[in-house]
């Protein structure tokens, strides 16, 4: 079925498939594409733009996702999980004259949110979207980690700084897509790799720099063996200064330029297409994706079934539709921030709850409506003329209406996957930050002043104010970072934390597939002398420079 997309006017198409779970779910056909439908949900996912501001029940300072301006109070985790508040008193009577998104627009605007979204966390008071974390700072959609900084979709590693989807690793630096790392820096897609600087696409590697598509190997430089001498000596050149390690990273880029690549970043999946997914069965548009089964349209999930179009969703969640953030939930949909919930749709920061509907904030309740209690009987009755009447309006299904986010555009991940200007983003209805975060101005030590190499540092620096080489952002330099640093004897970044993550988002393929053919031409492979005729869906765009093969030819080529 093809179908023109409400939002961007673009065409888009409909599976058999997804009619199928669009039937099994009870909902109406989505009015607008995949990408326009990731943008709304992320619309409503802050994970990186914090805000000092006050506790508005105990009042002690804290850190917080919201500036001080939002229209609802905003207590802190003690706070917010005590008894000395209760939801529903800010319960509403739904009135049949109105619009119920509307109503429910009233209640998120009433009832308090919680700082910070960290669970059981020990000295993380920079963290956030993060659980079961320890001595950690500005990590974010991060689990089981140790002594580790500014890095985001990290997990059960340790002592890792600058790191994105970064797994079961320690030690590693400015590293992407890697799984059980030791002492690796300024690479990406490692798997079981130790000591490998500069790299791409390495499995089972020790002691290597400036490869690529590599097997198995030791002592190598550009993909030829060397003796350790030698290999020590050009480690010890690239690490000398910030200038030396400047010129690698150019150096990197072209190499990783010639690099084979597969279409797709995907292991052990089965008819799944995407970029970034492990062990996917029977799903298409996934990214960044583990264990999935008969899902679409997800991104950041682990273990999902019978899901779709949902991102930042864990612990085995089911049958989920139009979800931003959850935690094993089952049977919801249009939600945001719905933890280990059950048949809740269209609702806000809810915990422990069954069969609610429009509600803000509560926990272990059951037949809630706009925070109101109900009987089972009458909670049935009248949901089912609230649907009938979204229904009738053409908006069931949807998701939440993206000018009910609390949030700007700009402080939120659509803006990392859908680069909208601040005109472009009001006139699609999302909201706008105008507050900026950070100083600027009052550093201490001036741009090019930075001292070149770790061995010039000393503890003075971090009574210093840094600021940005790119965007003229202050900084500091945190005594955890130093002692990372002049282990590893890496010299003192130039840019602040923020500005460094987008250099390493630029590195990733975008959330967005193309449907290519396979470029190789190599006679030695299976198809001979003719060119491969395989096809596939990929995340490298045709005006990419890379030579994309299919699965087969790719394994034919590295092995």
């Amino acid at each position: 079925m093809q179908r023109v997309c409400k939002n961007c006017k673009k065409e888009f198409k409909i599976q058999d498939k997804d009619l199928v779970f669009y039937e099994q779910v009870n909902v109406p056909t989505p009015l607008c594409c995949p990408e326009c439908r990731a943008m709304k949900r992320l619309s409503f996912r802050n994970e990186r733009t914090l805000y000092h501001r006050t506790c508005d029940l105990c009042k002690k300072d804290g850190i917080s996702l919201y500036p001080q301006k939002t229209p609802f109070p905003v207590y802190c985790h003690t706070c917010w999980w005590s008894d000395k508040w209760d939801p529903t008193s800010y319960g509403m009577e739904y009135d049949k004259t109105k619009p119920f998104l509307t109503q429910f627009g009233e209640l998120k605007n009433k009832v308090p949110r919680i700082a910070l979204l960290v669970i059981d966390s020990i000295n993380c008071d920079y963290t956030n979207n993060a659980g079961e974390n320890k001595n950690c700072y500005l990590i974010f959609a991060a689990e089981n980690n140790e002594d580790c900084a500014y890095s985001r979709l990290i997990m059960k590693s340790r002592s890792i700084f600058d790191c994105y989807a970064t797994y079961e690793s320690e030690l590693c630096y400015e590293c992407i897509d890697c799984k059980g790392c030791f002492k690796c820096m300024f690479s990406e897609r490692l798997q079981e790799c130790i000591e490998v600087l500069f790299s791409f696409d390495m499995r089972n590697c020790q002691n290597c720099i400036f490869c690529t598509n590599g097997r198995n190997l030791n002592y190598c430089i550009e993909n030829k063996q060397y003796g350790k001498e030698e290999y020590e000596k050009k480690k010890t050149e690239i690490l000398a200064s910030f200038t030396s390690l400047e010129q690698a990273k150019n150096k990197y880029t072209e190499l990783r330029a010639k690099s084979k690549v597969k279409n797709a970043l995907s292991t052990k999946s089965n008819n799944a297409t995407g970029d970034y997914i492990y062990n996917c069965h029977n799903g298409i548009n996934l990214f960044d994706v583990r264990n999935s089964k008969d899902s679409s349209y997800l991104a950041d999930a682990e273990d999902p079934l019978d899901c779709q179009d949902c991102n930042n969703l864990y612990f085995k969640p089911e049958r989920l539709y139009n979800v931003m953030g959850t935690l094993q939930s089952t049977n919801c949909i249009a939600g945001v921030y719905i933890m280990y919930c059950n048949e809740v749709h269209y609702s806000d920061s809810c915990y422990n709850c069954a069969s609610c509907f429009g509600c803000v904030g509560l926990n272990k309740k059951n037949y809630f409506i706009l925070n109101k209690e109900y009987s089972k009987e009458e909670y049935l009755k009248l949901k089912e003329e609230i649907v009938e009447k979204m229904r009738k309006e053409g908006v069931y299904g949807e998701f939440i209406p993206v000018e009910l986010s609390p949030f700007g555009f700009n402080e939120t991940l659509a803006k990392e996957y859908f680069d909208l200007d601040k005109e472009k983003a009001l006139r699609g209805g999302f909201n706008w930050q105008e507050q900026t975060t950070g100083t600027y101005g009052k550093e201490t030590i001036k741009k090019g002043e930075i001292p070149d190499s770790i061995e010039k540092v000393d503890d003075k620096i971090l009574n210093e104010i840094l600021v940005c080489e790119e965007c003229n952002k202050n900084f500091r330099i945190t005594k955890s970072e130093l002692d990372f640093y002049k282990r590893m004897n890496l010299p003192l970044p130039h840019k602040d934390f923020e500005c460094r993550h987008k250099d390493r988002m630029s590195k990733r393929n975008p959330r967005k597939l193309w449907h290519r053919s396979c470029m190789c031409e190599l006679k030695n492979h299976i198809h001979g002398e003719n060119k491969c005729v395989n096809e596939f869906e990929t995340s490298y765009s045709p005006d990419r420079k890379e030579i994309v093969y299919c699965e087969n030819c790719y394994q034919q080529e590295v092995s």
